[in-house]
């Protein structure tokens, strides 16, 4: 007699959720998401929505380089391009709900062309050619697009049916659709054949040729999603903030978001992206508190950290939880 919770349909196999700790699990999470603006003060939840934008951004990154193989420093930047798109468009009269797509195509769109090395370039060559996209991206928001460092968003444009989007509790479920949206439609990608296509280019581009994988065009679309991504993310902090600072696009703010990447688990798009921001975010709290938010300490231990995970654990943190997982699994006997 079989033992344990056996799937005998492809339906079930497939399934997001396919085991009862799953379920429960994931209803207890919603059920705290969604009580949360009622038992938490309006700093935690203005916190909560930033670190939103901040996990679509990671997310995008780890499709980009956790499934594509296609390292890239120039997040952050491509985050600039749909915040400032987004800012613009309410500045003309568009709907904040009409921006924030916009500005995530056209984030998508700068990203493709920015992208275009990868056809050439791997590995830290490519890195190199993604540092120079965005410096020149900063240069520009720098130079021309918010020249006095911020551009307003207009707070008319954040109403819908009479309920204002940017601020407390419509802020929050806001921001916490868009969120849930991205990583249910980024969870997907990784099991369609475009992602198997893209773990495929990661793994061995030149065999996935002989198989008959249009590479130029797996990266291109790579790209394309992760800063489709960058550009939603963009759009979040539109949403939120009443002006859109440069200064928040830097490239410390994409070794940030490659930070999150590599020590959460780059390839595990939804669970790595999400332990790597609580690690790298709470890493960042720490060392604030500790030395009073000198740079230069936070410069060296977040490069440690990175290091480590790079050399010793190169499956992030996830790799790491599913060691414990399976040892509690098999205890008390381990073999």
């Amino acid at each position: 007699m079989p033992a344990g919770v056996f799937k005998e349909t492809y339906r079930g196999l497939m399934a997001h959720l396919r085991y009862p700790i799953h379920v429960y699990s994931t209803a207890a999470a919603l059920a705290l998401l969604l009580a949360l603006p009622f038992i938490a003060g309006s700093f935690i939840v203005d916190k909560l929505v930033l670190y939103m934008a901040f996990l679509v951004a990671a997310i995008g990154l780890n499709i980009t380089t956790g499934l594509a193989g296609q390292i890239s420093l120039a997040q952050a930047a491509l985050m600039g391009a749909g915040a400032f798109t987004a800012a613009w468009l309410t500045l003309h009269g568009v709907n904040i709900l009409l921006a924030i797509p916009a500005g995530a195509l056209v984030a998508a769109a700068v990203g493709t062309v920015l992208g275009l090395p990868s056809f050439r370039l791997k590995g830290y060559y490519l890195a190199m050619a993604s540092i120079a996209a965005q410096e020149l991206l900063y240069y520009i928001y720098q130079r021309w697009v918010a020249s006095n460092q911020y551009m307003p968003v207009n707070d008319s444009a954040k109403t819908l049916l009479g309920v204002y989007l940017g601020g407390g509790k419509p802020l929050y479920y806001t921001a916490l659709l868009i969120t849930i949206a991205a990583a249910w439609a980024a969870a997907n990608i990784g099991r369609s054949s475009l992602g198997r296509a893209m773990k495929a280019v990661r793994d061995n581009d030149i065999s996935a040729e002989i198989i008959g994988i249009n590479v130029a065009k797996t990266k291109a679309i790579a790209f394309a999603l992760g800063s489709f991504y960058a550009g939603l993310a963009g759009g979040l902090l539109a949403l939120q903030l009443v002006a859109i600072d440069y200064g928040n696009f830097s490239l410390e703010q994409s070794i940030n978001l490659l930070a999150m990447v590599l020590v959460g688990g780059a390839g595990r798009v939804i669970w790595g992206s999400v332990l790597g921001l609580i690690a790298i975010m709470a890493t960042h709290s720490i060392l604030e508190m500790v030395f009073q938010g000198n740079p230069v300490y936070d410069y060296l231990v977040l490069g440690a950290i990175i290091a480590f995970f790079v050399v010793e654990e190169p499956e992030g943190l996830i790799a790491v939880l599913r060691r414990v997982k399976e040892y509690f699994r098999l205890w008390p006997y381990s073999y």
